[in-house]
């Protein structure tokens, strides 16, 4: 009986299937720790025009700051003829420890949401081990994205 020395072809395809699933397991294990940096982004992002949103369309000054462990959102109060800056909420998720701003802590917000718009443009930075994204509001209340690497 002859003897091949080659592969056959179900070897072939076992050994091809084989790298396929180490392959997907090595990228899906890559994004994994950008993951929650972008969702939590995307979230605040879809929030954040909300926000601008409401401050058009009724009437009131809204504002945007980082408390120093997560953003937050705010709205101009005035009781007793003082006004200030009141929490609207709290978040219903947790924000991701690793993910910080460019800003500083501030008791004022650094975005601030008008009726006619957006106070002043503003830009910021989120980083995080892995990546970052630069977002930069318009006057006119529009926020673009930039990932970077």
């Amino acid at each position: 009986m002859p003897r091949c020395d080659g592969f056959s072809l179900l070897e072939m395809l076992v050994v091809l299937l084989i790298v396929g699933l180490f392959s997907a397991l090595g990228v899906a294990a890559l994004d994994a720790g950008q993951a929650p940096m972008r969702q939590a982004l995307a979230q605040l992002a879809n929030d954040a025009r909300a926000q601008a949103a409401q401050a058009r369309h009724g009437g009131q000054l809204l504002g945007l700051r980082w408390n120093g462990r997560q953003p937050e959102f705010v709205r101009w109060q005035v009781a007793q003829g003082r006004g200030a800056w009141r929490v609207e909420g709290a978040r219903s998720t947790p924000w991701p420890a690793q993910l910080q701003p460019d800003w500083p802590r501030s008791a004022e917000p650094q975005v601030i949401f008008t009726p006619s718009g957006l106070a002043r443009p503003v830009a910021l930075t989120w980083r995080w081990p892995e990546g970052s994204q630069r977002w930069q509001w318009r006057a006119d209340n529009t926020l673009e994205i930039a990932i970077q690497p």
